[in-house]
Formats: structure tokens, sequence, C-alpha cells
């Protein structure tokens, strides 16, 4: 009977730890005079948060109401942060509660993500792979635990397919866990994919938008960190995602057999 390591197991409560939203600030001059209008750029899927000053202070969420002139194109919450949902063009205001008057304008244009080609995602996960090799050679300290050089991992594909398929299942079915819609886990995934395995470990990120970007996120994580230098993985699969908003999905499948 095959058991997953201690290790293994902890990472079934990782979360993913989103970088806060950017923030976009408007100005109020008191008085009767005409609301600011504020143009911005976004790209679909990306958030900001919106704020109102008024008399040099931060108007509080409570004393506005926020309109979207096209929620499907940018939705906006009670509290401000708006969200980039589909290509084109909308107003987002801010209105005095009471009054009634229209404190601030952001005008908003949503442009389409930039086209992910395979054959571009395939050179992500290939710097990827270099990265983490790199990361293992030179060592690292995850957490308190130093770990020293480790040898390289290579890529195995049937530890890629169980990835790449886990992947292209968040983005599809816009989830982020280790354990699919269908209840299947990793050692389900790995064992459909016919990869005998004697230790497997999984990392996942979302959002990141570049290989650099996700293989140091997992360095600072410390359980990320422990999987990726843990000298007895030996192999690697790799699967990456994008969903229709352009949020790619990044999975690391490690085993050894």
């Amino acid at each position: 009977m095959r058991f997953l390591p201690f290790i293994v197991l902890s990472l079934s409560a990782l979360t993913l730890s989103a970088c806060a939203p950017r923030t976009a600030r408007s100005t109020v001059i008191p008085g009767p005079v005409q609301a600011e209008v504020r143009p911005m750029r976004l790209g679909v899927g990306q958030n900001i948060q919106l704020e109102v000053t008024l008399n040099g202070r931060n108007v509080p969420p409570n004393e506005l109401n926020w309109t979207s002139s096209d929620p499907r194109v940018v939705s906006v919450s009670a509290g401000g942060l708006a969200r980039a949902g589909h290509e084109g063009q909308a107003s987002v205001r801010a209105i005095q509660t009471g009054s009634g008057r229209t404190l601030a304008e952001f005008r908003v244009q949503v442009a389409a993500p930039s086209p992910t080609t395979p054959q571009r995602l395939d050179t992500m996960t290939g710097q990827v792979l270099t990265l983490s090799n790199a990361a293992r050679a030179r060592g690292q300290t995850c957490g308190t635990q130093h770990f020293p050089p480790a040898p390289p991992l290579n890529s195995e594909a049937r530890l890629g397919a169980a990835a790449q398929a886990h992947a292209a299942d968040m983005a599809a079915l816009n989830y982020f866990s280790h354990t699919s819609q269908n209840g299947r886990t990793l050692k389900d995934r790995i064992d459909a994919a016919g990869y005998g395995w004697r230790a497997i470990a999984e990392n996942i990120a979302a959002g990141q938008t570049s290989a650099q970007e996700v293989v140091t996120g997992w360095l600072n994580s410390e359980g990320h960190c422990r999987n990726l230098m843990n000298a007895e993985y030996r192999e690697l699969g790799l699967g990456l995602a994008r969903n229709a908003g352009g949020k790619l999905y990044w999975v690391q499948d490690f085993g050894t057999r």
C-alpha cells in the first residue's frame, strides 16, 4: 500500500495569496462644481479599488453608492472594487448618499486579454522548469528549514498530463483547489495518468502572469517551497491553462518512482 507523505497531505489546505488590488483615487473639490471625470484602462479580469477624497478625507463606503453604466463590462461592489469582465467601455459613478450628488466618474476602457498561444504557454512552462531547477541548484530556506542544493527535476510526460488536465479543469470551471470539482484528488489524477509512484506532491497557483512571478511566489511560501526543494522528488509535470477572462492557472506535479 502506498501512502502520501505528511508534507503532501498538509498542502490540501493551501490557498492563493493574491496581491492587493490597485487603487484609483479621485479628489473632489467642495462646492457646486462638476464631478471629476477620470479615464482609466483595465484588462479583462483585472480589479481596481476606487476611492473618492472630499475635503481632504477618503469618503467611507457607507456614504457612497457606486453604479456602473454597463456591469457586464465593469462591475463594482458596494465598497468600490471595480472588476473588468468584458471588453468595452463603461462609466462608474460614485454618488453621495443623501444628496444624490455624483462626486466622481471613472470612465473605464477595458481591453481584451492579449492572446496566449499554446506555443507561448509551452514556453512559459519550460521557463518554470528552468527556474525551479535553478532554485534547487542554489539551495533555499523554506520557512525556518534550510534545504541544501538538490538534483535537477526531469520533465515527465505522465506527470505533465495530470498537471495539464488539472490546470485546464480549474480554468474551465473557475475554481482553485487541489481537489477537482468531481472529487478527484492528486493521487487519483496521478494514478489515472499511469505514473507508478513512491511519493508525489503538488503546487498550484492562479493569477500570476509570468514564470518568474509564479516560481518566486512558490519559493516565498513555506509549503510550496518545501515541495520544490525536496530532493526526494526527481521528476516534474507542469500544467498551465488560461480561462476565458485571461487568468492563468499553474500546476506543478512532483513525483519519484
